[in-house]
């Protein structure tokens, strides 16, 4: 992190008074931008800066020492206008011979139309104080206000980033004890190699069979109760996604399943398969379609609060998200049989 370049990009964008009391930084006066900063008179300009660090420069400078969810890929992004999300799917029409009389022409075909909504389920807040004799303290180099800033930070997003991954693993688990998704027994596949090739077998039958129309690869019959009528759908290849745990992906024969997507190594590493510690009990993998999370951020942003009795800022990380799965793509879980 180049902590000149965070600096005066915080003064470009800051206001006329910031501009007007922090200097510009060099290499040679830091000691002036921090005795500025922790001004008696400053305080608000010493508060712009810690906001704008934490909620503007953060999220496209600072990258070092942040874990990064693994599953943040399948995402959906910022919620649209609205509160509420509609996941449309309509199934597969029913082909009918020709009515060359015209005795139908009046009948009413309706679509087989599913619908599901998903709202904004999850608020946290994450909060941490920065008191100025610290902050000051932090300016007396820049390796000292490096340490500072990525401490202060780790602290607000790499908490937020792990409740993110551990809530999108727990939409797994939520899925399959809920019916939503299907479940294929496989036998342990760190047990032996005979049984990691099974795994393998397994996994890559699926996602044949997932690119073809099926109402056997989704769960959307068990996961709800007021509709009788079954889902038809199929995902493409690269519409799949593999979730597996570290044991059991470094277990099997990577290159094997790569192949099965029709990929280099390389590229289903980086593109079709994630990797996460664990999953569920006794699942080794979910093969799933890259719509069945349906996660979106509904606010995401830093607010603060100046304490002039204690001379301290309480900053707080606000994350509110749409927590979701869906019941209208294919989803596969494969799971070791329970034995007695």
């Amino acid at each position: 992190m180049n902590l000149i370049n965070v600096l005066n990009t915080i003064r470009a964008n800051a206001t006329s008074t910031y501009q007007e009391r922090i200097p510009e930084a060099t290499r040679t006066n830091l000691e002036d931008i921090r005795y500025a900063m922790v001004d008696d008179d400053n305080v608000m300009v010493a508060n712009e800066f810690m906001k704008s660090l934490l909620n503007k420069i953060v999220k496209t400078i600072v990258h070092t020492k942040m874990f990064n969810n693994p599953l943040k890929s399948l995402k959906k992004g910022k919620k649209p206008l609205g509160d509420t999300i509609e996941e449309i799917y309509t199934n597969f029409l029913k082909g009918t011979t020709p009515d060359k009389v015209g005795a139908t022409l009046l009948q009413r075909h309706l679509p087989d139309t599913k619908a599901v909504y998903h709202r904004m389920n999850y608020q946290h807040q994450y909060a941490i104080t920065v008191d100025r004799r610290t902050l000051s303290k932090a300016f007396a180099s820049y390796e000292n206000l490096e340490t500072y800033v990525n401490s202060i930070i780790g602290a607000l997003y790499n908490s937020a980033e792990l409740d993110e991954f551990i809530n999108m693993k727990q939409l797994i688990k939520s899925a399959l004890e809920k019916g939503a998704m299907k479940v294929v027994p496989i036998t342990n596949p760190l047990e032996s190699e005979a049984n990691a090739k099974d795994f393998i077998k397994a996994i890559k039958t699926v996602s044949g069979y997932m690119e073809f129309p099926s109402k056997e690869w989704n769960g959307y019959l068990t996961a709800q109760s007021t509709d009788t009528l079954p889902i038809e759908t199929f995902t493409k290849k690269n519409e799949q996604i593999l979730i597996i745990d570290t044991a059991t992906n470094v277990s099997v024969a990577v290159d094997v399943l790569a192949s099965a997507f029709n990929m280099s190594v390389v590229e289903f590493n980086d593109t079709r398969k994630i990797i996460v510690d664990e999953i569920a009990d006794g699942v080794h993998a979910c093969l799933v379609d890259e719509a069945f999370f349906q996660v979106y951020d509904d606010f995401f942003a830093i607010t603060d609060f100046y304490n002039g009795k204690g001379v301290y800022t309480n900053y707080y990380l606000n994350v509110d998200q749409t927590l979701a799965y869906s019941i209208l793509v294919n989803a596969v879980a494969f799971k070791v049989e329970a034995t007695e």
